[in-house]
């Protein structure tokens, strides 16, 4: 029998600093989606690895339970009431709130362990946690676990690459389903490629690291039994990394959906090599439609390509095909739709590269795109390289479409960077440009593909407020194309006419949250204060220097 270390445990995700980040899609949550018990809008995503640490420590505890403050308005002086331990996990991007609620909480003279991205030596949270975990937990959370009971556990520990065996497994009953639109899942960790601004490999390592599918097999099963149908994000660093375990992994997913009597849709994150003309990546493709992968989320970053070479992203410049075509060719050959990373503030962008960006991604079948200015993050090759050269400034927020730049670019200023994202912005949002993106999307998915996705929601519902309420005259204008091309994809076969339907509304509904992202972005730039060496580039400090 497993000792207990004490009666009662909580774990806590703190709220995100900001509701305006890219993925949160939060004014389209609230204004689309139903409430949760709470009255709150549902979040797009639950704690992944919060669930998995509650799993692990289950038996440790007569009690425990796992609160997402983003979805859960509770006071924490009523959550923690009789509790002895608070484990408090999260990002860069909940950092002013991890740090807020890590002081109430040592203020209620509770036991505070905090874990996370967040997590350096150098963080607020040092002085405040009682305990803290650097990186994957699993390698040293024995020897933590052993502390918190013989009362000796050490103030910080920091771990290493975990074997994939010792991965979490994450428990889906550990929160509410109804709080969230899509479920996730990890199945690997880490990525080969040397991109220079992206903290993966130094965190989690160059080795492609496979969760024992057995345990892939029992997170599709628990979600299954516990109803959920909607679609599920494979939260990997790179889906592809290393393409013949990726290929074992794709068919193991098919098989896992045969056992468990459903195939849900999913959507991942990778890279370009998928558009590559071998036999490994040609299979590959195959394998993403047969396992119903309807989205992929792709670091193309730029078109620029001397920036490219300059970030180390050579996957990208692979095979004679350009970017575009890439986007294209996967997904007609997976019948997925592609989704885009795209990033301003290289030091070969200039303020000319601004309409490159903008007609590069208007040319594009994406409808979906992530862009955000630079940001130099901790644990990355970039970080040395600005700190060495002096033009690192401060510690980014983590939410990586916030509109600030932490370092000095070199070719134009701070002032001039954060304007030229608002530019990129309301170039590539703009009605024309985004719905003609999505008319290319809805010409290349596969409709039969899409026409699997079960929602759970009240779609005649979701409908009437799409087409009455903000942006509505946007949508109806755009609709006789959406059908159009329904219809010509499809004839009118019912199911595989209206998977092409909803897409188009399901898009409409995430332009909403886009443009609003836009407004809070006019308004921050036209309030924000520039101080003097803000409104010079790197290239023009050198050149005062030289002068003076």
């Amino acid at each position: 029998m497993i000792n207990k270390i004490a009666d009662k445990a909580i774990l806590i995700y703190p709220k995100f600093d900001t509701q305006a980040t890219f993925w949160s899609y939060a004014a389209s949550l609230k204004m689309y989606a139903p409430l949760n018990q709470y009255g709150l809008p549902k979040r797009l995503l639950p704690p992944l690895g919060l669930m998995g640490l509650f799993n692990y420590l289950k038996p440790y505890y007569h009690s425990i339970c796992l609160i997402d403050r983003n979805v859960d308005p509770r006071s924490l002086n009523v959550l923690l009431t009789d509790v002895d331990h608070v484990f408090m996990g999260g990002m860069l991007a909940q950092e002013k709130n991890m740090i807020k609620d890590a002081i109430y909480i040592r203020n209620m003279n509770k036991t505070l362990i905090v874990g996370g991205t967040a997590i350096t030596p150098e963080s607020d949270l040092v002085s405040i946690a009682n305990h803290l975990v650097e990186n994957e937990v699993e390698g040293v959370i024995e020897e933590l676990v052993e502390g918190l009971k013989n009362g000796k556990a050490k103030h910080y520990y920091k771990g290493g690459l975990s074997s994939s065996e010792y991965f979490f497994q994450p428990d889906y009953s550990s929160i509410n389903l109804n709080d969230y639109v899509h479920m996730a899942v990890q199945i690997s960790r880490g990525c080969p490629e040397n991109c220079e601004f992206c903290d993966i490999p130094s965190r989690f390592g160059k080795a492609y690291r496979v969760t024992p599918w057995k345990n892939t097999e029992k997170s599709f099963r628990q979600m299954k039994e516990l109803g959920w149908t909607g679609q599920v994000f494979i939260v990997d660093d790179n889906f592809i990394g290393n393409p013949r375990k990726a290929l074992d992994v794709l068919k193991n997913l098919y098989k896992i959906g045969e056992k468990i009597a459903y195939h849900h849709l999913k959507y991942t994150e990778l890279t370009l090599r998928l558009a590559d003309e071998s036999p490994i990546m040609r299979e590959l493709r195959h394998w993403f439609h047969k396992t119903n992968f309807i989205n992929g989320f792709y670091g193309v970053e730029t078109p620029n390509e001397a920036s490219l070479l300059e970030t180390k992203k050579n996957q990208n410049l692979r095979g004679k095909k350009s970017l575009v075509e890439k986007l294209n060719f996967i997904s007609e050959q997976t019948g997925g739709g592609v989704m885009m990373g795209m990033i301003y503030g290289f030091d070969h962008d200039t303020n000319d590269s601004v309409q490159e960006f903008i007609d590069f991604v208007n040319a594009s079948n994406a409808p979906i795109v992530m862009a955000g200015l630079l940001n130099v993050l901790p644990c990355t090759p970039l970080m040395l390289r600005m700190q060495k050269e002096g033009r690192y400034r401060k510690s980014t927020s983590g939410n990586n479409s916030d509109g600030i730049i932490n370092f000095i670019p070199y070719n134009f200023s701070i002032q001039q960077a954060e304007k030229n994202y608002l530019t990129i912005l309301q170039g590539i949002y703009q009605p024309k440009a985004y719905f003609k993106r999505v008319m290319r999307h809805l010409e290349l998915i596969d409709p039969e593909l899409h026409s699997n996705q079960g929602t759970g929601v009240d779609a005649t519902q979701y409908l009437f407020k799409i087409l009455t309420r903000k942006h509505a005259l946007i949508y109806w204008r755009y609709l006789p194309k959406a059908l159009i091309i329904a219809k010509k994809r499809r004839g009118f076969i019912a199911s595989e006419y209206m998977a092409v339907v909803k897409e188009y509304f399901s898009l409409c509904g995430q332009y909403t949250h886009f443009s609003s992202q836009i407004t809070a972005q006019q308004k921050n730039v036209r309030t924000r204060k520039y101080e003097d060496w803000q409104k010079f580039s790197w290239k023009e400090n050198m050149r005062f220097l030289k002068l003076s």
